[in-house]
């Protein structure tokens, strides 16, 4: 583990946590973006989680006395090992980086010149690009047509990401590192959607910042642990995730009328998720009986959808996966619509 820093660095002030496995290649270029930050104060924390590749050599590489490297001696899983980031950070502050993920130079100066006009800020939210490893294509994100740049009221941030007007993962939110810890860090039980239950509930402490441009970038695989999980857990996920920032606003938000908004876009934003999970399910080769069952066992949490969703919905269940497929290929070959 590499412990010495220099001493203008000796208590970082931002914590860039890096879990790995078992991506070696990947993992260069996510450290270098991490270091190339404009803002001087933080610490790179990598948790190599038992990697059987060449991630250890990898690291080798490196001198940067900002970087640190923990070492798991087994795999201890993906969720755990994010909180083992967490125990050890240094940082009054935190943000996640995937080895997948890049973050921008400036990512962490836009952040902290927002946490410096409200002590003690719970979070700050960035944009993030989204890749497509598959494709090698990138797209911007949605950038919020209502709320610029600066310190706002949490509920208005978590309202553009609940309607979908912002494009907002977990390589973009820097969180305050005491009280991530407080709320008993990244969730166990939520292995699809445990990034949502982590930092969401934070915008409805009060206060929060929004840089409302892109400062990250995420990448998406077809065959990345959270892809491999089942339809059903992943409903039942969106479905909790849903429950909680509904109950963190039966708590935290005084204001009966934009409580019930809340809660209500909550619940919509992850039915919406709903129903994708379900077309994605069909289009993968799923059966109209078997995709109708998985509907019909989740037909309360798919309530409250718009029309729109819904005809699409029907749309591609009645499509038959032989056509869809040939649907999807076409449309992955015209570069401006990724979706």
């Amino acid at each position: 583990m590499r412990t010495a820093f220099p001493a203008e660095t000796a208590r970082p002030y931002v914590t860039i946590a890096i879990p790995t496995y078992n991506r070696a290649t990947l993992l260069k270029g996510c450290i270098a973006s991490a270091l190339a930050q404009t803002y001087p104060h933080f610490e790179v924390l990598v948790s190599n989680n038992a990697s059987p590749d060449d991630t250890a050599q990898i690291l080798d590489q490196f001198s940067d006395p900002r970087l640190r490297v923990i070492t798991q001696e087994t795999n201890i899983g993906l969720l755990p090992n994010w909180n083992a980031c967490l125990a050890n950070a240094r940082g009054d502050y935190i943000i996640f980086v995937s080895d997948d993920d890049r973050i921008l130079p400036a990512l962490l100066e836009r952040c902290v010149a927002l946490i410096d006009q409200h002590s003690q800020l719970p979070i700050v939210v960035t944009l993030s690009n989204l890749h497509a490893a598959s494709l090698g294509q990138t797209r911007p994100p949605r950038a919020s047509r209502t709320l610029p740049t600066g310190v706002r009221d949490g509920t208005a941030i978590l309202n553009e990401f609940l309607t979908d007007q912002i494009t907002v993962n977990m390589c973009g939110v820097v969180m305050r590192t005491a009280l991530l810890r407080e709320r008993g860090g990244i969730p166990l039980d939520l292995p699809h959607t445990a990034d949502v239950a982590a930092w969401a509930p934070l915008l409805l402490l009060g206060k929060a910042g929004l840089v409302n441009e892109a400062c990250a970038t995420y990448t998406y695989h077809d065959d990345s642990e959270t892809a491999r999980l089942g339809v059903e857990r992943l409903l039942y996920d969106g479905r909790k995730v849903a429950d909680l920032i509904a109950h963190t606003a039966e708590t935290h938000v005084h204001d009966a009328q934009l409580r019930k908004t809340i809660q209500l876009q909550a619940w919509r934003c992850f039915a919406r998720r709903g129903l994708i999970t379900l077309t994605d399910f069909r289009r993968s080769g799923a059966g109209m009986l078997e995709m109708l069952s998985m509907a019909w066992h989740f037909r309360r949490d798919l309530q409250g959808v718009s029309l729109q969703a819904i005809l699409r919905f029907v749309a591609v269940t009645l499509c038959p996966p032989s056509l869809a497929a040939r649907l999807r290929r076409l449309r992955r070959s015209t570069p401006e619509q990724l979706a």
